[in-house]
């Protein structure tokens, strides 16, 4: 699969509302800064992006509704959120990884916006180190929504090649990557968090993947 290198930015939602005749979300105290990944936006809204964003390029939808539920077609070619396994492997580098501590440093203060240096707000992507794949901001900045349903057990018994989360349905999202608000600890990679499909919050944002077709 490719991962966008950058979360989704306030420039790229104002796009997506323009076409399709929606409200910005509401306003964080920062203003709207075309270069900073979009926040206050839910899983459900985020899915209508893919949606777009594929219809835009030339591809098929990857989400369908069954009753007030969204369905992914892993067949699809169009965009979708990352799995979490594939946001996991993505953040260790992939095959190029280096075992680094962190998303593609041993020092947090060159990949994460975090508490300790973030003046409680997102900052511009791109503007610490990428990782071993050049994707930015998997270590804070904001948490990033993944397709999965949340369970809290699910990797001691999940397939080990390529894992698509639990089947059927849940009541929560998952949720990786931490924020600019969480601590040195709340960044670490392998935190996960967890909210319900339709709630937004001025830390949570977002990225996409595309299918090697």
């Amino acid at each position: 699969f490719y991962m966008s290198k950058f979360e989704v930015t306030v420039w790229e939602w104002k796009e997506y509302t323009k076409a399709t005749r929606t409200n910005m979300p509401k306003e964080q105290s920062w203003g709207w800064n075309n270069d900073f990944p979009i926040t206050n936006v839910t899983w459900e809204q985020a899915v209508e992006f893919c949606n777009w964003l594929s219809q835009k390029q030339g591809y098929d939808k990857a989400y369908s509704k069954a009753g007030p539920r969204y369905v992914c077609n892993f067949e699809s070619n169009g965009f979708r959120l990352p799995t979490e396994a594939e946001w996991e492997f993505a953040a260790h580098g992939g095959r190029k990884s280096k075992g680094y501590k962190y998303v593609g440093a041993n020092d947090l203060e060159l990949v994460s916006w975090n508490v300790e240096n973030s003046e409680t707000r997102p900052h511009a992507y791109g503007s610490k180190y990428a990782n071993e794949l050049g994707i930015f901001d998997m270590n804070g900045n904001v948490w990033e929504w993944c397709l999965d349903w949340y369970d809290k057990n699910f990797y001691h018994i999940s397939p080990e090649l390529n894992p698509k989360g639990p089947l059927g349905k849940g009541t929560y999202k998952v949720l990786r990557g931490g924020s600019y608000l969480n601590s040195i600890d709340g960044v670490q990679v392998v935190r996960r968090s967890r909210n319900r499909p339709h709630i937004k919050n001025e830390i949570y944002g977002f990225r996409t993947v595309l299918p090697i077709q």
